[in-house]
């Protein structure tokens, strides 16, 4: 008996038994092909090929942890055999292992380098544990041994989709569907990195491609939605995020992608149900929680939103997103650990969006900064500015121009020619200024007086002024230029056309406030339009207005100016220098002027000179403004829920030392 074995373990098996056990693994018939394989190990148990065989016919049958003991005894005996290595991965990977897989994968593909699927194999291992640019370089090898390989373009383009590197992906996905021009997930994935790269009009198609492929799919209904609402066809997203819920109820990404339609057109109420919803079929969404926080900040419940923001942080504590939002509503202490653990959390920069990787090093110089950790504060806020002026681009040389044009047109002359009309109209109340110079203070409180509605930041009298009117009958010119050429009716008509659109946000209102802080360069077009108007001119020390803008990032884009210093600074030049000339060229009491620095020392005293202004009678609610439950947009939300703090005035000293160029520019001014 020794002798047979001893015999038989000396040689490799017969040429026609390999053949024939090939035979049934390619054949799909297992069975045999594992009791073959068993047969020929029992004589001859040192040949790594039968163990590979055997492990090939119980993988096929799935008994896959016995076909991974067999690929290992094959690894073992056969260690340069790239094939034994690749078929363990298989295994590995049938059982859920893509770290072990990744391994065996990486082994077959070193020791065999053009092995195709060895290194497509490995970007999938490496995709489904989210290493995508491992896995991003995986495919690319694919790619070099066989550059027409769609799978892999198509692979690829997912990764890099999933890295939101949605240039970089959107070659590879149409390179895809040229050979599988029918593919829904590729079409949908086409939609994502378009929509990635704000192309809205062109991913709303490919969703709309998706649906013509799977009409019942509910998640392309949603992306639809989505792309749908960006464009600003509210109606038609609404009615996809309908249809998406009408086919799964239970779909909890669209109650939250519904939930985004409702909050962009400020139906927080309603927002707040979609995302709770959401998050009731889906209690671990993390982003359903931070939006749910979200909408229930602009409803003013402070401390609701921040119990959200804390969940979601629960949730994942590396939700940079929920750091972010909860930054604003905390004064932070070295008793809260959330700037530390932010800190850790820089190495995610990388794999987040350029708008989060803005909004987190604004966050992390709040918190620095509320820790008294100035110059680490300050290189946050650089950080953040460096990075979102990059974005914006700002125009400098057009903003100069138009300001230099307002000063032309509406100099002393053009006022001694032209008699201030009279008028029975409606009074609104224009706030402007600097940004951060106390204008939602000033809103705060007059909105809460019974009558006056708060309507915020409104674009109706830049629209007017600003867009040019090509049609028979209309106005030939824009704005300042046609101030020239109008007579007083056309000039009342213009302010009948305001105050129709803005008193439709509250018909009943006896007065409206528009703090859209830019409206400083239409005052002097504003006293034509409405004589009745108040103009109230929030005022602030420059170095803390300015600093206040370079260290908060704004929702819009619309204040390109403050994310550089100099900006800032010029743009705080042009702005005043226009004031004082409307107060050179209007009448006295056109304007009045309020100091923040003024309005938080003695509040009461500033707040009966604004009513006395108004012609208002006095009303005790104003001081109790915090109070207030009227929904607040701007960046000063949550300072304006809170009683007047005094914290804020020479805020800038702090950071003198980094503030020099912006006091040069500004210096003459304060």
């Amino acid at each position: 008996m020794s002798q047979n074995v001893t015999s038989s373990t000396s040689h490799a098996p017969d040429k026609r038994d390999m053949e024939a056990l090939v035979g049934l693994i390619k054949g799909r018939q297992p069975v045999q092909a594992e009791a073959m394989a068993r047969k020929l190990i029992d004589s001859y148990p040192s040949h790594g090929t039968l163990w590979q065989g055997l492990g090939a016919a119980l993988h096929a049958q799935h008994r896959f942890d016995e076909a991974i003991e067999a690929q290992r005894q094959a690894v073992a005996l056969s260690p340069w055999d790239a094939v034994a290595h690749y078929v363990l991965g298989e295994s590995l990977m049938a059982t859920q292992q893509p770290v072990l897989a990744a391994e065996s994968y990486h082994l077959a593909r070193i020791i065999k380098p053009d092995f195709l699927d060895a290194h497509f194999k490995l970007g999938n291992a490496l995709a489904v544990q989210n290493r995508l640019d491992e896995a991003i370089d995986a495919y690319r090898s694919v790619l070099v041994i066989r550059p027409d390989y769609s799978q892999a373009h198509a692979n690829l383009g997912f990764s890099l989709m999933s890295a939101h590197r949605y240039t970089d992906a959107e070659p590879h996905l149409r390179e895809a569907l040229l050979a599988h021009p029918n593919s829904a997930p590729l079409h949908n994935a086409l939609g994502v990195v378009l929509y990635g790269q704000s192309r809205m009009a062109e991913a709303a198609e490919s969703f709309r491609r998706v649906l013509t492929l799977t009409p019942n799919e509910a998640e392309a209904h949603a992306n639809l939605g989505n792309a749908l609402r960006e464009l600003g066809a509210f109606e038609e997203a609404e009615a996809s995020y309908q249809r998406a819920l009408a086919l799964d109820n239970q779909l909890a990404r669209a109650y939250f992608d519904f939930g985004g339609l409702m909050y962009v057109q400020d139906r927080y109420i309603e927002a707040e149900h979609h995302y709770r919803r959401a998050l009731e079929l889906k209690p671990d969404y993390v982003e359903a929680c931070n939006n749910l926080g979200r909408s229930i900040r602009r409803q003013g419940r402070l401390d609701e939103a921040r119990e959200y923001f804390e969940a979601a942080m629960a949730l994942d504590s590396e939700s940079v997103e929920a750091y972010c939002n909860l930054a604003s509503l905390r004064t932070f202490t070295p008793e809260h650990s959330e700037a530390a653990r932010l800190e850790k959390l820089e190495y995610k920069l990388p794999t987040l969006s350029e708008h989060m990787r803005i909004r987190y090093w604004f966050s992390l110089g709040k918190m620095r900064e509320d820790l008294g950790r100035y110059d680490d504060a300050f290189a946050a806020y650089a950080q953040g500015n460096q990075l979102k002026h990059a974005q914006v681009a700002p125009d400098e040389a057009s903003k100069i121009a138009l300001i230099d044009n307002i000063r032309a047109v509406f100099d002393e002359r053009f006022f001694a020619n032209h008699s201030m009309p009279v008028s029975s109209g409606k009074a609104p109340i224009f706030i402007v200024g600097m940004p951060r110079s106390g204008t939602s203070l000033i809103e705060q409180i007059l909105s809460s007086h019974p009558d006056i509605y708060g309507a915020g930041e409104l674009l109706d009298l830049e629209a007017i002024l600003l867009t040019p009117a090509t049609k028979a009958g209309k106005l030939p010119e824009a704005y300042p230029e046609l101030a020239a050429r109008l007579t007083e009716d056309q000039w009342l008509r213009l302010g009948e056309t305001y105050t129709e659109r803005v008193w439709k946000l509250a018909p009943d209102a006896t007065r409206i406030t528009d703090k859209m802080m830019s409206n400083f360069a239409y005052v002097g077009m504003i006293r034509l339009m409405l004589p009745n108007a108040k103009i109230i001119h929030a005022m602030r020390d420059p170095m803390d207005s300015c600093f206040s803008c370079y260290a908060t990032l704004f929702s819009k884009n619309n204040l390109d100016f403050t994310y550089d210093l100099g900006d800032v600074g010029r743009h705080y030049v042009r702005y005043i220098e226009l004031m004082r000339h409307w107060h050179r060229v209007l009448p006295p009491e056109s304007i009045l002027d309020l100091r923040y620095e003024d309005m938080v020392a003695d509040t009461e005293v500033q707040t009966k000179r604004l009513l006395d202004y108004l012609a208002l009678p006095w009303d005790s609610r104003c001081l109790n403004f915090h109070e207030n439950t009227r929904v607040v947009k701007t960046a000063s939300a949550a300072q304006v829920r809170r009683p007047v703090y005094k914290s804020s005035v020479a805020r800038w000293k702090h950071f003198e030392a980094h503030l020099g160029p912006l006091l040069e520019i500004v210096k003459d001014y304060r």
